[in-house]
């Protein structure tokens, strides 16, 4: 955990002004799938900045997000003071600070991969839902064709606090063990230059060296399973929604 809070409170500034993560298709796309209403109590793990919290805060009752990172927090909460429905906590998903049954919706977006016991967050998100509740998570998938695991590689050499993606079926298959049941879902790719999917993290840092010789190492095979280009010097990445119902 420790390591965790390192790697977000070194990047915090640079990861609240990401681009790919303010203005990305899984923001809306999450947002809209849920469909939340204005009498509804809303709850985002992960929520470093509030990207998806103050999303939500505009459609809901009351939004709250929950972080680890207390830099995070710091910079969620300045914005906070001029949205009056919106409140941020410090806390772990897997050990959620909020009694049973607080929420109408709980949300995490690009912070399940950080997540190693993966079924802990599901349990905790069920106990804090209310009966006929949602739940929207959005992450990287991963891809079917990767046998040899290396984008999860690449992705631990960029930051040591990824703990791995999982595909979509061990996902169904964790929703179906504790009791919700898939509403929606969709993937979709994105193409991403190696400096974007580096940031916030810099190429010139171990993490990007050690990313990137990884990536030269592996040229044959990113062009087939994630249709590298080297003039661009970009890939596909995979991104799925799942909308699911306590």
């Amino acid at each position: 955990m420790q390591s965790f809070q390192n790697f977000f409170s070194r990047h915090a500034k640079e990861y609240a002004s990401s681009e790919n993560r303010i203005k990305a298709k899984d923001l809306d796309l999450l947002v809209a799938m849920l469909n939340p209403k204005n009498t509804e109590k809303a709850l985002d793990l992960g929520t470093g900045p509030g990207f998806v919290a103050f999303r939500m805060a505009e459609k809901v009752s009351i939004s709250v997000g929950l972080d680890f990172t207390e830099n995070m927090l710091d910079i969620a909460a300045r914005k906070a003071l001029s949205v009056s429905n919106t409140v941020f906590v410090k806390g772990d998903a897997t050990s959620i600070p909020f009694p049973d049954e607080t929420f109408d919706i709980v949300t995490c977006r690009r912070a399940a991969h950080h997540i190693k016991n993966k079924e802990k967050l599901i349990k905790e998100v069920r106990r804090v839902l209310k009966k006929d509740g949602k739940f929207g998570l959005t992450d990287n998938l991963k891809p079917i064709g990767d046998k040899l695991g290396i984008m999860n590689k690449m992705e631990i050499a960029r930051d040591s606090t990824y703990m791995g993606a999982i595909s979509l079926n061990q996902w169904f298959k964790l929703f179906k063990e504790n009791a919700f049941r898939v509403d929606d879902f969709t993937t979709f790719d994105i193409r991403e230059t190696f400096d974007s999917w580096l940031s916030p993290v810099s190429k010139n840092s171990p993490g990007g060296k050690k990313a990137r010789v990884i990536l030269n190492n592996n040229l044959n095979y990113f062009k087939e399973i994630f249709g590298y280009k080297k003039d661009m010097d970009s890939f596909n990445k995979t991104r799925f929604i799942i909308v699911a119902r306590k």
